[in-house]
């Protein structure tokens, strides 16, 4: 065993050369944290889609990236995806229905995801299986659109225009509707319908819906979707690899 005078000694200079090292660690350590926390639940945050409300684009077990701030290309900056919204994009909204999350839980949340690799996180409240803070849906319209539905197909007036147009005449992008028929002897006017008057959407509302239609909760059944209710916009699908593409 060596004795005290044996061992050696360590210099002031040395010490306080370990204490910083230490201090380095911590704080790249907490650089770390925070720049994953930022990335994951701002810029890349992964989400499982757990309905068939987005068929045929999306099916259940999906996985997908979706954003809730965006590169403006001409001032090369992040701005909030809510702020530049287009018809038929895909956005992550939580539903009228749903009761946001405590502050304190939503502060909580991405560190026991951090820590559980994303299988664990809590909730403000219990709530029934059917229900979700999270969904996936389409903009049909937006603030100023005129809206109409026949049988679930949707005729859009834009600001400046006469008339109606279907919804594939005015949205720039392709995409298929699945439609549900109504039971027989279903009629105009019955609730859920597919059939709605004319509604102009006013400043900071959305119309949204789901691309299987009649199969998801959507605008067809709680109206127009508030602009604070939308998180992000969805951008990729990274599982299955078979349809690993941007969206």
């Amino acid at each position: 065993m060596l004795s005290s005078s044996s061992r050696k000694a360590v210099s002031y200079k040395e010490r306080k050369a370990i204490a910083a090292k230490r201090v380095r660690r911590a704080i790249s350590l907490v650089v770390f944290f925070s720049l994953y926390l930022f990335f994951s639940n701002s810029v890349s945050t992964p989400l499982k889609v757990v309905s068939s409300s987005m068929e045929p684009l999306l099916f259940e077990g999906d996985r997908i990236l979706y954003s809730r701030f965006l590169v403006d290309t001409q001032s090369r900056v992040l701005i909030k995806a809510n702020s530049d919204i287009s018809r038929g994009d895909l956005l992550v909204i939580s539903p009228p229905y749903y009761r946001k999350n405590q502050r304190i839980i939503e502060i909580i949340n991405p560190v026991i995801r951090f820590f559980s690799f994303q299988k664990f996180q809590l909730s403000s409240y219990s709530r029934y299986n059917w229900e979700t803070d999270k969904m996936v849906k389409r903009v049909i319209a937006l603030p100023g659109d005129t809206i109409r539905t026949v049988d679930q197909k949707v005729y859009l007036k834009i600001p400046g225009e006469k008339y109606f147009s279907p919804e594939e005449e005015v949205l720039k992008v392709k995409y298929k509707v699945n439609t549900i028929q109504a039971p027989e002897g279903w009629k105009t006017g019955y609730p859920l319908d597919g059939s709605i008057q004319e509604y102009e959407l006013s400043d900071g509302e959305y119309w949204v819906l789901s691309d299987n239609r009649g199969s998801g909760s959507d605008s067809f059944f709680w109206g127009p979707l508030k602009e604070d209710r939308i998180i992000g916009k969805v951008f990729f699908r990274y599982w299955p690899l078979s349809g690993f593409s941007f969206l």
